[in-house]
């Protein structure tokens, strides 16, 4: 999705533009106001003449879409000019973006400002052509300035670092994301209970409650209230005898959804739709993991929306964990709900030794 930059046109803008410019104070100073402006929204600032050329070279960074199913931008793009860099300059992300090739009066001013003559000079003489930083106008900003001498040079640098680029972008979204998830603080005691039970640990946000447990079935279920979001931790004992694989880890996540996820009576509720299936190779807090994506359905309802598995191997507790989030949110965007729930996923922690869960009885529980 693509939202229109205001002020297309420069011709009101030159006389003021200088005074902005001349306002500007980068370096050297160490306060940096408050970010603002909508959690994924990306503004460009770019030129007319460099927005035709750059424009697709942008998307090809940052057009990615979720499918909950229909897609969903994980930014949403807003091309501005120049002119308007007081406006926008404290957004939470943001990108100044100027080409030597074609000469323009507005972004060429702009960049030499805000990166300094010499980096911009050694850029468009064959040097990096993007600088990438967290806090720079702004706290909480996630910042890269664009110069290259022509779109070839652009093109070029961007495809090789595209991953990388976005990557930088959405994790300070998701930085931003912890401090709304975490505002109201951690359910302490469930997380202590999962913790003695089980062997792992997430920081469970304030409103979660215990959906369902199945501790025969190393199935532990939690949710909150509408839109609906839940997490899901599964465990496969005896890891090393499994090969984790792309194939194995979307059977696996078949079997969590129709057998695991049931009703108060024991019915398989959800499913995982055939289509919309991606899978991803990633690290967190130092596991090598695979990353499922899709969209699951209900079977006897209408509903459904996206969900992510976090699938990983813990050698020391030689078991295989399955981090599921679904978000069900009919008629609103999903986008931002699905990344808090990544949020509270990536805070899962193990134990050197799982513990072994004896279930106690009624008489030894009033003891």
């Amino acid at each position: 999705m693509f939202l229109a930059g205001l002020g297309n046109g420069f011709g009101t803008y030159r006389v003021s533009f200088g005074l902005l410019l001349a306002n500007l104070v980068i370096a050297g100073c160490d306060y940096r106001p408050a970010v603002i402006g909508q959690e994924d929204v990306l503004v460009i600032l770019a030129s007319d003449e460099d927005r035709l050329l750059l424009e697709p070279l942008i998307a090809e960074v940052f057009g990615r879409e979720l499918a909950t199913p229909a897609p969903e931008p994980y930014f949403k793009l807003l091309w501005a000019s120049p002119v308007q860099f007081e406006t926008y300059k404290n957004y939470k992300s943001l990108i100044i973006a100027s080409l030597a090739n074609p000469v323009d009066s507005t972004g060429d001013i702009l960049i030499r400002k805000i990166l300094g003559a010499e980096r911009v000079n050694e850029a468009r003489q064959g040097g990096n052509p993007f600088f990438v930083a967290t806090d720079y106008l702004a706290e909480g900003q996630m910042f890269m300035g664009l110069t290259a001498l022509d779109a070839i040079q652009a093109h070029k640098a961007l495809s090789e670092r595209k991953q990388w680029i976005f990557n930088q972008f959405e994790q300070q979204l998701l930085v931003r994301q912890s401090k709304i998830v975490y505002r109201y603080g951690v359910r302490k005691k469930l997380m202590e209970e999962m913790e003695e039970k089980y062997g792992w640990g997430l920081r469970i946000q304030n409103d979660y409650l215990m959906i369902r447990e199945k501790a025969g079935r190393n199935f532990v279920w939690l949710g909150r209230g509408y839109p609906y979001r839940w997490l899901s931790v599964h465990w496969v004992e005896r890891g090393d005898t499994v090969r984790i694989s792309p194939e194995w880890s979307w059977q696996q996540m078949a079997y969590i959804a129709e057998e695991l996820f049931t009703d108060s009576a024991g019915t398989s509720i959800l499913y995982v739709d055939s289509l919309f299936r991606t899978t991803e190779v990633g690290e967190e807090n130092g596991h090598d993991i695979l990353i499922l994506r899709g969209v699951w359905g209900h079977k006897q309802q209408v509903a459904g929306g996206p969900f992510f598995t976090y699938v990983f191997r813990d050698v020391q507790q030689n078991r295989i964990y399955f981090i599921t989030g679904l978000v069900f949110n009919p008629g609103g965007l999903k986008s931002l709900l699905i990344r808090r729930q990544e949020v509270i996923a990536r805070t899962v922690h193990t134990f050197r030794k799982p513990p072994v869960y004896v279930r106690r009885s009624r008489k030894e529980n009033l003891i």
